[in-house]
Formats: C-alpha cells, sequence, structure tokens
C-alpha cells in the first residue's frame, strides 16, 4: 500500500493485530510519502496466533516492511521478518520461532512523526527517561523503548513494545499515546485502544 500525505494533513493508522493462523504466510509492505509539515502514527503489530486453539508462533512466515519519506527524502525503514524456516549456522542449535519470542506473545512497533504527534513523543521522552534497566529473575510482562526516527528527522520517534499477552499491550498503547486522543477525537481513539 502507497499512502500520501499532503500538507497539514495526518494519517493515523491503527489496526488490529495480525494474528496468523497454523502454517500461514503473511507480507505487507506499507510506503508513506509525507509533506514536510504533515503528521503520521502507524501502528504495526502482531500477535503469536490463534492461542485459544493451541496457534502460538506456528505460523511460517511474517513479514512487514513500513518505509516513512519526507519530501522524497526515506527517514525511516522499519523491517520485521519472523520465518521459522531453518537458518544454516553449524554452531548453533535449532531454535523454533516460540523459544526464540518468548515469553512475549504480542509484538508491535509503533512510528510517530510531524507537528501533530510532538506532545505524544514528549510525553514518551519523558516516561522513557524515567526507566531503570536491571536484571530480573523473571521477565517484565510489558517490556518497550523509544529511539528517534533517524538523525536527521527531529519530528519523530519509533516505540517497540512486546508484551505476553495482546490485551496488556494494547492498553500500554492506550495509555501511552492518550495524547493523540486531542487530535483524533475520543471516539476514534476509543476504538482504536478499548
Amino acid at each position: 500500500m502507497n499512502f500520501v500525505v499532503t500538507a497539514t494533513s495526518a494519517l493515523f493508522l491503527l489496526p488490529e493485530p495480525v494474528t496468523c493462523f497454523r502454517c500461514a504466510s503473511y507480507n505487507q509492505k506499507q510506503t508513506f510519502h509525507l509533506s514536510q509539515d504533515a503528521s503520521l502514527v502507524i501502528l504495526d503489530w502482531i500477535t503469536s496466533g490463534r492461542k485459544s486453539l493451541g496457534e502460538e508462533w506456528v505460523f511460517s512466515r511474517y513479514y512487514s516492511v513500513n518505509e516513512v519519506w519526507v519530501e522524497g527524502k526515506k527517514i525511516a525503514k522499519d523491517v520485521m521478518l519472523l520465518d521459522d524456516d531453518e537458518i544454516d549456522v553449524k554452531q548453533l542449535p535449532r531454535r523454533i520461532l516460540s523459544d526464540r519470542l518468548a515469553p512475549y506473545s504480542c509484538y508491535a512497533t509503533v512510528i510517530l512523526y510531524g507537528p501533530l504527534i510532538q506532545p505524544a513523543i514528549r510525553d514518551l521522552a519523558t516516561q522513557y527517561e524515567s526507566i531503570s534497566v536491571f536484571k530480573t529473575a523473571v521477565p517484565a510482562e510489558l517490556i518497550w523503548s523509544l529511539s528517534p526516527i533517524s538523525s536527521g528527522a527531529k519530528n519523530g520517534a519509533v516505540v517497540r513494545v512486546a508484551g505476553k499477552e495482546t490485551e496488556s499491550v494494547k492498553h500500554w498503547l492506550g495509555n501511552a499515546l492518550k495524547r493523540l486522543e486531542l487530535v483524533v477525537g475520543i471516539d476514534v481513539y476509543r476504538k482504536a485502544f478499548t
């Protein structure tokens, strides 16, 4: 899919997470072309599968690419590839997808860019600065990170989230991105995150 976001416009792509069934192969490429003063929020997330049917991390392949261009210059490219094919590395034992991704069952990436999104980025940066990282015996229920979108683009950030349960990731996103409610409206926001 290709998107064009014109001057002073905004695009909020807030879909439900992709949930692949057993042996599924999923591919998507999304390209976003923005004017300098356009705004963008992309939520790209995946669950481990249909857990209630015993299908946890049993799909064959998940491939997702998101590219963001501003005024013809690529400022971000995010690629996620989850593939259950065996990798020919003699020194390492074979690990199935569920072993590599455990204990988390939901992974999300949020790309934020533009003037309308700055209050949300500032809130996330403040929260992120207060995190203390230390070794624990048991993995946290949810982990997240925040990175600038690129060294040349000061108006953007990338948030990555992993959680043991999809609902906890959805709840965290709803709280973390609360400032966006003022931009998209309460009805749209609640539909995406409740």
